[in-house]
């Protein structure tokens, strides 16, 4: 999850100088009196920032039914405001309304009924309908519509993901951008052997942002926006290629892994959407989607691996790397701390060895050391790498390069661990992430499963200069 702050830039090229910071995903707006308007994801009304920081105060009220406040931005007069109030957090929500406000207090008007982000432009409201760009006439003193809205392009790109993103912008002089999208959006999952040769795929019917596969080999788990705007987790069959979802609970879930009898999955449970506490890790039985918890409290743990005896789990902070217990005192013991930023920890087989990435000097590399005790770090990657995996008998490690590229080396238990030189499999096309599963491979390390860049897929933006002549 990301931060959000407000920063000032007193001079051109001088130091930018923190107003007041917010511990998760947020949005905001600058009034043109120096008033800042800033919204959270979920559970939260609209904060209005005093001129010097020090303190935040509502400038709104949830009402009955409303679970988000989001996308507020300022009239063009800036004495009043706007938001998109949502009543759900799955994709589809009828009651999701834009509001607008006064700045100087007062009950809010509701303005029209869209799922999508809402953009002010002059005397006109954009606002998205089934992806068709309409133009809502306003009153912004009064704040009342004028007239019917009237349609301004079709086919406008929309997704449901971060409670409701749309491709499109317009500036307060008559200049309109937007995007649109032709075949479909959802990233394929494409088998390849150690040559690079592919030998089969996986298309899931779920928008997705990353997966994992479990140690047999039959099941993917998926982390999708589709059905819910912050998250929700779903389970493919792969022989079958049915997808079902993986739990019931309709909050926030993220960061699946599988335990080494690919029986459970372990993940992040957020109730409040990941911008409050509790954080939760939980467990699920595959297939019987009813979740069991593992441990919260008010500081993140996110889940990174489950132990190879199946007692504990890997959790970590960014900056910590913990054991989470299955059992008994169900708290987290920290492992290993430094000031780098660290991802993807995995454990070899015999949970003696430990691969993961670290950002060091700007750049991700892959390192080894003796777990638990973290003795004997050695750095593997050469030029740059993410994603460490390991073969199942835990004497290959594989990673991606810098440029996309499946790299592999071998690993030899020592003090320290004999790594070899590494050496490419073949290229994948992707443009490689640090903190996401964008790949995995079986056991016997003879396929990998990559995640493929959309194939068909076709996005353009277009430019509109004086859109509001098309409404005449």
């Amino acid at each position: 999850m990301g931060g959000w702050k407000t920063e000032e830039n007193k001079t051109i090229g001088g130091t930018p100088e923190t107003i007041v910071e917010v511990p998760d995903i947020a949005q905001g707006a600058w009034g043109a009196d120096g008033t800042i308007l800033f919204a959270r994801t979920v559970n939260s009304p609209i904060f209005r920032v005093s001129r010097d920081g020090a303190s935040t105060t509502p400038a709104t009220a949830l009402l009955p039914g409303q679970v988000s406040q989001f996308w507020v931005q300022f009239s063009p007069d800036g004495k009043q405001f706007i938001y998109l109030a949502r009543t759900s957090l799955t994709a589809d929500d009828p009651n999701a309304k834009v509001y607008a406000q006064r700045l100087d207090g007062g009950a809010p008007f509701e303005l029209v009924t869209t799922q999508h982000r809402p953009v002010v432009a002059a005397e006109h409201l954009l606002f998205i309908q089934q992806q068709n760009l309409f133009a809502q006439r306003m009153e912004w003193k009064s704040l009342r519509t004028t007239g019917d809205p009237l349609l301004v392009v079709r086919n406008v790109a929309a997704s449901a993901a971060y409670l409701g993103s749309s491709e499109f912008a317009a500036s307060q002089n008559g200049v309109l951008i937007y995007g649109t999208a032709e075949r479909s959006s959802i990233d394929t999952l494409r088998w390849y052997s150690r040559d690079g040769s592919t030998v089969g795929s996986v298309e899931p019917t779920v928008d997705y942002e990353q997966f994992t596969l479990s140690p047999d080999g039959k099941h993917l788990a998926l982390n999708s926006f589709r059905q819910y705007a912050t998250g929700s987790l779903w389970l493919i069959d792969i022989a079958t290629n049915t997808t079902t979802p993986l739990v019931v609970d309709p909050h926030a879930q993220s960061d699946p892994v599988w335990s080494p009898d690919s029986r459970y999955l372990a993940f992040n449970l957020l109730p409040n959407g990941g911008s409050d506490p509790p954080f939760l890790v939980a467990k699920v039985e595959a297939g019987k989607q009813q979740l069991e918890p593992v441990y919260g409290d008010n500081e993140r743990h996110w889940v990174e691996d489950w132990s190879p005896d199946g007692t504990f789990l890997l959790t970590h902070d960014t900056r910590t790397l913990s054991i989470l217990p299955l059992k008994d005192d169900r708290r987290p013991r920290a492992v290993y701390t430094s000031s780098f930023r660290k991802d993807e920890f995995h454990l070899s087989p015999d949970g003696h060895l430990i691969a993961y990435g670290e950002l060091r000097d700007g750049k991700w590399e892959v390192f080894v050391a003796s777990f638990p005790a973290f003795h004997d770090i050695t750095q593997v990657s050469q030029a740059g790498g993410v994603q460490p995996r390991w073969r199942g008998d835990g004497r290959e490690l594989f990673f991606l390069d810098s440029e996309g590229a499946m790299m592999s080396v071998t690993v030899d238990r020592g003090s320290p661990p004999k790594v070899t030189v590494q050496h490419k499999l073949f290229d994948t096309g992707m443009v490689p992430d640090a903190t996401v599963n964008q790949y995995a491979v079986t056991q016997d390390g003879l396929k990998f499963l990559v995640l493929q860049p959309r194939q068909g897929y076709l996005e353009s933006y277009s430019v509109v200069l004086n859109w509001p002549a098309i409404l005449k």
